[in-house]
């Protein structure tokens, strides 16, 4: 236990503060959680073409999913209070999946269903790791080299999509850049970008919070918020597969379980520099259970539809800020999620912020994204064999974005799939070159 960061805390992990401090830190952590949970689910529901109503209820299920999780893992998990919410890489990799739907020709409704199986099976990733104990012997395999690839690939598969966003293109149907959409998606993303770079504490952690509020503000100003209308309930319980029963897609099943593999590594990330900040030692069984927890809200972002929640490491900046890493304050947020969740009408508000403003927040969020592997990469040491193996598996992964996806009519629909697919091509040859072709005895290794 670190012995300093133990002194530093005004309240331990099983602290239980009183009164005002109680409230007052509950709120903060609702606050944070917010500017966690709500953009994805809305900006998602809007590239996926889902009616007003549709992404009401879309947006109240997640934020359901990620109260309950949260709550789970601090009761019965690693115990942490660290917030579960939509992971960037689930997020990226939905997008990359959209497009890839679209250019073969596929619908929307089959794709959601797919989706749901998707999740449902790579929960079971997460489940029997933990139940074999298998965590740390599998992190071995998640090298810069692989992580950093994958980072990289998920960025650029979305960045057509993201720039056609922030031009306008496809706002209201229109097939020309909008130089007024152009403006706005510029002056949001500085406003973004320069609070989390500029800013300090909580206003840095609440950034992208403040940048879709600012945006939202800015286009019902101008008069481009359209508030939609519909008979969505005021309160309503999680509907199961509500995009219908779950079909069987094996690209998007192998491509759920390889997003589910790498994010691994992210969850004991999360819960090692959580802990340092809570003054906590990391364990084998906080570990175990944190991965089984986690791969419980995969199942359950699988039967609800929504996208799924990961342990976020952002929690830890709000620990060291307030000195307070009681679970109860956290605890209370999570349940007020859960309430949340039971609101579509909340949803339905949530769900007018245009989708100009969604691609400008997304922008930021992706382009840091890139940054994180371009920052695994920069560990290596880029000798002749790091440069072909990322070469490679980079040069292969983003040249199968050019290719059209009618180029794979002539085979099998799996095969197209797989091979059409740049993140899983340009993945699984990093692998195989770092770990079959050119693999390095583990005397040689870096010690990373």
């Amino acid at each position: 236990m670190n012995n300093s960061d133990s002194q530093a805390l005004l309240y331990r992990l099983n602290d239980r503060p009183q009164g005002t401090v109680l409230w007052l830190s509950a709120i903060q952590w609702f606050i944070f959680m917010l500017a966690n949970f709500v953009t994805v689910p809305i900006v998602l529901g809007q590239t996926l073409g889902l009616g007003g109503e549709e992404i009401a209820l879309f947006t109240s299920r997640t934020l359901f999913l990620c109260g309950l999780i949260g709550g789970l893992q601090v009761l019965f998990g690693h115990r942490l209070p660290i917030i579960e919410g939509p992971a960037g890489m689930w997020w990226g990799v939905f997008l990359v999946l959209i497009t890839m739907n679209a250019q073969l020709g596929g619908t929307t409704e089959t794709l959601l269903a797919e989706l749901q199986m998707g999740l449902i099976v790579s929960s079971l990733v997460f489940i029997l790791i933990a139940l074999f104990r298998l965590l740390h012997r599998l992190r071995a395999l998640f090298t810069p080299i692989i992580t950093g690839t994958f980072l990289i690939l998920l960025a650029m598969q979305v960045s057509k999509s993201l720039v056609e966003g922030i031009l306008g293109i496809g706002y209201e149907g229109s097939e020309h850049v909008l130089p007024k959409i152009v403006l706005l998606s510029l002056l949001l993303i500085s406003i973004t970008v320069g609070l989390m770079m500029k800013a300090k504490g909580i206003i840095q952690s609440m950034a992208i919070l403040i940048g879709l509020g600012t945006g939202w503000l800015l286009f019902a100003v101008l008069g481009m918020v359209r508030f939609p209308e519909g008979q969505t309930p005021w309160v309503a319980l999680p509907e199961i597969f509500p995009f219908g029963a779950p079909q069987w897609n094996t690209g998007v099943v192998i491509t759920c379980v390889i997003t589910s593999l790498i994010l691994l590594s992210n969850l004991i990330a999360s819960i090692q520099v959580f802990a340092v900040s809570a003054g906590e030692k990391t364990t084998d069984s906080m570990l175990n259970k944190g991965s089984f927890i986690t791969g419980v809200g995969t199942l359950l972002s699988g039967l609800f539809g929504t996208i799924a929640a990961v342990p976020l490491t952002a929690a830890a900046s709000l620990v060291a800020l307030t000195r307070i890493a009681s679970g109860l304050p956290f605890l209370i947020a999570s349940i007020g999620f859960v309430v949340l969740g039971l609101l579509p009408k909340v949803g339905q508000w949530l769900s007018s912020i245009p989708q100009p403003v969604g691609y400008a927040i997304l922008f930021t969020v992706f382009g840091q994204l890139l940054g994180f592997g371009l920052r695994d990469l920069k560990q290596l040491k880029l000798d002749q064999r790091d440069l072909f193996v990322v070469g490679f598996s980079l040069l292969a992964g983003i040249g199968l974005l050019f290719v059209p996806g009618h180029a794979w009519e002539g085979l099998p629909s799996i095969v197209g799939f797989l091979l059409g697919n740049g993140l899983i091509v340009g993945v699984t040859i990093a692998v195989l070159l770092e770990h079959v072709i050119f693999r390095v005895k583990k005397e040689e290794a870096d010690p990373q």
